[in-house]
């Protein structure tokens, strides 16, 4: 008992929350405790009968079978790596950051009105990690072996030939809803020129992050590959050379956004 409550206190807070989140949701649905009908993303239902949990529970219905499986495994990797390495020490960002994406979803959602949006949080959690981590390659289920940038169409195109266009369009919705939070938050403020640079729209309000008390000391190391990664201020140096394991690496900039690099640690290779 106590190795299980030690490996749950191991997982990032944000992450445990997802993961939880999804398990409370889901499996009630699935040992017919509680109906779909309950859970889906309804405004009516929340407008007139005040079952204000329903943003909430349409993006944590993760379905049933074997995706599922594979579906929990990518947001404890996504999630642990974003929120130990490229938002280390800064919890109330990464948190931040999903309840961004997930009003750009629910936004880009309006003429399609798809009931549940656990797929297109997935998609744009993993377009997150996939920019983190652009030099390293990854198997699809030990069949194929391609690199991390080409990773999320890749998906988008087995979710299309497997679950056909609903869930294509709805992996299609997470990744742009992913790469306008990476745009908006990261690109703009600090990539282009000068003179095109504006000032981060999105940056995490004071009160928001003040929930989640002080930032962890942060101290800035730099790995072999030129990347500037955010370690614990404990006196040690734990950079991460070129083609090591680690991921992602990260600036932080003056502006509030992060510059995504890689590590090049290689992943399912078969």
């Amino acid at each position: 008992m106590a190795d299980i409550q030690s490996l749950i206190r191991e997982v990032p807070p944000v992450t445990r929350f997802m993961l939880v989140s999804t398990a409370v949701v889901t499996f009630p649905v699935l040992l017919k405790i509680v109906s779909p009908a309950q859970v889906y993303l309804s405004w009516p239902h929340m407008r007139y009968k005040y079952e204000i949990w329903r943003p909430w529970s349409a993006f944590f219905f993760g379905g049933s079978g074997f995706p599922l499986i594979y579906d929990f495994f990518l947001i404890y990797r996504n999630g642990t790596s974003l929120e130990k390495e490229t938002y280390f020490g800064a919890t109330a960002d990464y948190a931040w950051a999903n309840i961004m994406i997930a009003v750009f979803i629910m936004i880009i959602n309006i003429p399609f009105e798809f009931p549940f949006l656990f797929r297109s949080l997935l998609h744009a959690q993993n377009y997150l990690w996939c920019r983190a981590n652009p030099t390293m390659k990854i198997s699809l289920f030990g069949l194929l072996t391609i690199p991390v940038p080409y990773y999320p169409a890749s998906l988008i195109v087995l979710d299309l030939v497997l679950g056909g266009p609903g869930k294509g369009i709805a992996g299609a919705i997470g990744m742009f809803a992913g790469h306008t939070w990476w745009f908006l938050h990261d690109y703009l403020p600090s990539h282009p020129s000068p003179r095109t640079r504006r000032r981060n729209p999105l940056s995490t309000p004071h009160w928001f992050a003040r929930l989640f008390g002080p930032p962890a000391p942060r101290s800035t190391v730099r790995s072999g590959a030129g990347f500037t990664m955010m370690r614990p201020s404990t006196g040690r140096a734990s950079g991460v050379a070129a083609g090591g394991s680690g991921g992602a690496g990260l600036r932080e900039r003056a502006s509030g956004g992060y510059a995504w690099g890689s590590g090049g640690q290689r992943l399912g290779d078969s």
